[in-house]
């Protein structure tokens, strides 16, 4: 009968290679959370601000014709004044795209914004990922 002899060491090297891909999975799930963070905070804004453009209906018109339509200009300066004074306005890489529609029943904001890497660089040789958040929003008269 012939005893196994223990393998010195062998469980040092295995420790070290969990380590390290824990190290790995850590890095990516910065990265991950990192283009989560700044995505909430433009689709929070994105709302905000469709819902502050579509604000902007033509009184005049609403009360001539009890037809509920957006004044663009009306519209995009309420939406810019907003995303101005949002507190999360300094994560946006440029100014927000307010569009209202051709029928002028719906306004459409667009963000963009970068989230910057860590681990993933290595990886993709990029040291940053676009993020982007759309928000749609149409008027209603209540009341």
């Amino acid at each position: 009968m012939t005893r196994s002899v223990p393998q010195r060491g062998s469980i040092t090297i295995w420790l070290l290679g969990l380590g390290m891909c824990l190290l790995i999975l850590g890095g990516l799930g910065l990265d991950l959370w990192s283009a989560l963070v700044v995505h909430s905070r433009m689709a929070g804004m994105a709302e905000a601000i469709s819902t502050a453009a579509a604000s902007g209906i033509s009184e005049e018109h609403w009360r001539r014709t009890g037809e509920i339509r957006l004044e663009p200009e009306r519209a995009r300066r309420l939406g810019s004044d907003l995303a101005a004074r949002h507190p999360a306005a300094a994560i946006l890489d440029s100014p927000p795209q307010i569009v209202v529609d051709s029928d002028r029943r719906r306004v459409t904001v667009r963000l963009q914004a970068t989230a910057r890497l860590t681990l993933l660089r290595l990886v993709s040789g990029r040291d940053h990922v676009e993020v982007s958040a759309i928000s749609v929003s149409k008027p209603q008269v209540v009341g």
